[in-house]
């Protein structure tokens, strides 16, 4: 493996825990590279494996004259066009059933103890792992695919086959065992692989993918037959280099083990910072604190650009925000909802009492209505705000017919609960009625454009609002509600009616052991919080504003996702397939709009505000020394100066653009007074903030922003004092490295504790010990960049 090989795959591992299913693609190329001979470097003295299939055809010779085996039957060599690519020297292209034994059998005695492995005990994708059961061998010898230690286990149907279930058996009761009939067994009876090397081979999704294509059977029961296994092409190295190959591929794939879990942290880690801020934003009290509400929905936009989960989150918490009046100011002039219920009233009474809808569906409805009731010590409202059943709001609320309509290719819509998600109508996979079953399914009442249809199950509680074209017949297992002209909005009903926690409201509670659905008077007597009407319009265009906000986040995630992952595909697409002559990157780089340092320096501190704002412990300590990690770790040329300061490196940059942000509104800088009484600076992020912040992922190449990406995250839940202490340590260590010399753990303490500043003496030897330990688990280590540190005596960090 050559030098940029292993520096194009370190690059990877960097834009691999950016990119979506980065880490799932890093694997396959680690893979690939292994059987591509790409790995580990050859060693010329190995035994080449010509020599060792020469070994193995005299083996098989010897074990046939002494009748141990039988005379296997030759299968024909490799040719030219099923090689995909060219082997390093010393490599041979061979037929698997050349070089071992394939379904091999067993002899035990019937009462010996066995492994006995059915399909659910192998575990599948990168996993080697596999469990068993004892049994006698007199109950599974019989009817069953038969193994022992060291064979290599490979499934051979569908979809275990394409989910990797795959494994070398081990520590088998009594060395056998057998399973499952879906497998196919190699037994490496010649001892030519490694059984893990096979295994790495057999698991490498670009193998799974091309052998897929070559199973045979009906859609649901396709396998591989035992005649493709046995020819199927294996790059076979010698048997050092096959050693030499498992152990890097076992030290890489614990790497991306280590990413694996880091990325499931952090992505825990901001869903539960954000989930606590909603939260506590639900949590408000005060009527008039609505404009705060207002305020932490903008500031917090810019931390969920990568975060689609809080996106979805947020679109909740508007809905709630919404229901409890904190999403609008109320104004006292805005005439109350209690005369708007009165109206209501007046108004459903005539119609009802003159027959309508019809004769017998009004005398259904007066009598409902009569029966309504508010439960009470319901929460208390904003002023001027009502509670309300769905009836006493509505004027007329009914039941759908309850039988299957007969469908048909054409006709009227027929609107199933499936045409129904989130508070809209698909029409991507419709049914049609005619005219007559139109008519008898609509006899309670005809749908017209503005009912709102609600599902009772399958799934329960979708909503929307009916349009005006096309015309609608309704569906099983939903109810209509229709509402009395300009005195409820029909789009602030919906929205209610999507609030997550509506079940809450729900007075006749679901029912069902399996699937639950509501019941008809659960839907009747649902407690609807009825805000004035020029209240309820001032919501509903906010509400569409803020959705609108979060349409464009997930745009932008979705773009920056793609963003990355063409990136990825496109470094492991090329290196894959041998093209190391060029990166795809630097075409990239080479557009990086040149600015000057001002703004770089400044967008880059935005970015790193906007991330990192709403971290427990974030600061300006952290800030600063998340600059200096920018440029002495990262690499971005931000022509920084840190001073050796009490608190660790500082460039007193960070107090101009602090100045700069609040003056363009970036963000404001607060000060706070400690339990201890030491003083802590800190950042609230404005919705200004985004545009430099955005600007930033421009100047970065996606690696960069990929390696930035992973320190912030890797910081975001760190104490100011253990900032403090990785950044010094961070720092002492490049010094030396800059200065030509190699220090060692004892040298990098001293120098923190002894020739920095006098508050670094409170720092143990062992703290700081443990944290170099931390510094290299992350992969956080000086390679000496610029800037060194220099010495000073004035303190100027808080």
């Amino acid at each position: 493996m050559n030098k940029h090989t292993v520096e194009l795959l370190e690059r990877h591992f960097d834009i691999a825990f950016a990119a979506p299913d980065g880490i799932k693609k890093l694997r396959e190329l680690i893979l690939t590279l292994a059987m591509q001979g790409r790995l580990v470097p050859q060693d010329l003295n190995d035994q080449p494996a010509s020599e060792l299939l020469l070994e193995i055809e005299a083996e098989k010779q010897r074990l046939v004259k002494e009748g141990k085996i039988k005379k296997p039957k030759p299968l024909p060599s490799v040719t030219e066009e099923e090689k995909p690519y060219a082997l390093p020297q010393g490599w041979e292209w061979v037929r698997l059933g050349n070089i071992g034994l394939i379904n091999p059998r067993n002899n035990a005695d019937d009462d010996m103890l066995v492994g006995f492995v059915p399909m659910p005990l192998i575990q599948e994708g990168y996993s080697e792992f596999h469990s068993f059961e004892e049994r006698p061998w007199s109950e599974i010898k019989k009817g069953y695919t038969h193994f022992a230690d060291g064979d290599v286990g490979m499934a051979k149907i569908t979809p275990c086959f394409e989910n990797a279930k795959s494994c070398v058996f081990l520590n088998l009761p009594n060395g056998i065992g057998a399973g499952t009939t879906e497998l196919h067994i190699f037994r490496n009876a010649f001892r030519a692989v490694d059984p893990r090397y096979l295994l790495f081979f057999l698991k490498n999704p670009k193998f799974l993918s091309e052998m897929a294509a070559r199973m045979t059977g009906s859609a649901g029961q396709k396998r591989v037959p035992t005649p493709l296994f046995a020819e199927l092409e294996l790059p076979l190295p010698p048997i050092s280099e096959q050693h030499r190959i498992v152990a890097k591929i076992e030290e890489l794939m614990a790497r991306c083990d280590e990413l694996e879990k880091l990325r499931a942290a952090q992505q825990g880690a901001r869903l539960t910072v954000h989930a606590t801020a909603i939260k506590q934003l639900l949590n408000i009290t005060e009527p008039d604190q609505h404009q705060s509400a207002q305020v932490f929905l903008a500031e917090h936009f810019g931390e969920l650009y990568t975060v689609k989960e809080n996106v979805a989150e947020l679109r909740k918490a508007i809905l709630q925000l919404a229901v409890m009046g904190k999403l609008a100011p109320q104004n006292p002039t805005d005439r109350p909802a209690s005369e708007l219920l009165k109206e209501i009233s007046e108004f459903r009474g005539r119609l009802l009492k003159n027959g309508y809808p019809s004769e017998s569906e009004s005398r259904g409805q007066i009598r409902k209505q009569e029966n309504q009731q508010l439960p009470k010590n319901l929460p208390v409202l904003p002023q001027g705000w009502a509670w309300s059943t769905l009836m006493q709001c509505a004027l007329i609320v009914v039941d759908c017919h309850n039988k299957t309509a007969p469908y048909l290719n054409s006709g009227i819509v027929l609107l199933r609960t499936s045409n129904i998600r989130n508070g809209e109508i698909l029409l991507d996979d419709v049914k049609y009625v005619s005219e007559e079953i139109f008519n008898r399914w609509s006899a309670r009442a005809e749908p017209q454009p503005g009912d709102i249809l609600i599902t009772r199950e399958a799934p329960m509680g979708e909503v929307c609002i009916i349009p005006k074209e096309p015309k609608v017949c309704m569906g099983q297992r939903m109810m209509l509600a229709r509402l009395v002209p300009e005195t409820i909005s029909p789009q602030f009903l919906l929205y209610s009616l999507r609030d997550p926690n509506l079940i809450g409201r729900v007075q006749d509670k679901p029912v069902g052991m399996t699937v639950q659905h509501l019941r008809v008077g659960g839907i009747e007597t649902l407690l609807v919080p009825l805000p004035p009407l020029s209240e309820q319009n001032r919501i509903v265009a906010k509400i569409d504003e803020l959705m609108a906000l979060c349409d464009s986040l997930e745009q932008q995630i979705d773009a920056n996702i793609s963003k990355q992952a063409e990136l990825l595909n496109a470094l492991i697409r090329a290196q894959s397939q041998g093209n190391t002559a060029e990166e795809p990157q630097r075409a990239l780089l080479s557009k990086t709009q040149v600015i000057d340092l001002a703004t770089y320096r400044a967008s880059i501190g935005c970015y790193a505000i906007n991330k990192l704002a709403t971290a427990p412990f974030f600061g300006r300590t952290a800030a600063a020394k998340v600059m200096y990690l920018a440029q002495a770790h990262i690499g971005l040329d931000l022509d920084l100066k840190p001073e050796r300061e009490a608190a660790g490196p500082l460039d007193k940059w960070i107090y101009d653009f602090e100045r700069q942000g609040q003056g363009k509104s970036w963000f404001e800088v607060n000060e706070k007074t400690l339990v201890n009484g030491r003083k802590k600076t800190e950042y609230r992020c404005l919705p200004a903030l985004s545009e430099p912040a955005a600007k930033a992922e421009s100047l970065m190449s996606s690696g960069q922003k990929a390696k930035f990406d992973r320190l912030i995250y890797t910081l975001a839940d760190k104490k100011t004092e253990e900032v403090e202490i990785i950044a010094t340590l961070f720092a002492v260590w490049n010094d030396f490295l800059i200065d030509g010399a190699q220090p060692t753990d004892a040298q990098i303490i001293s120098d923190v504790r002894e020739n920095w500043h006098e508050r670094k003496a409170r720092f143990t030897p062992a703290e700081l010990g443990r944290w170099l330990d931390w510094l290299r688990r992350e992969g956080i280590i000086p390679q000496g960049l610029p800037p060194r540190t220099v010495q000073q005596s004035r303190l100027g960090l808080d």
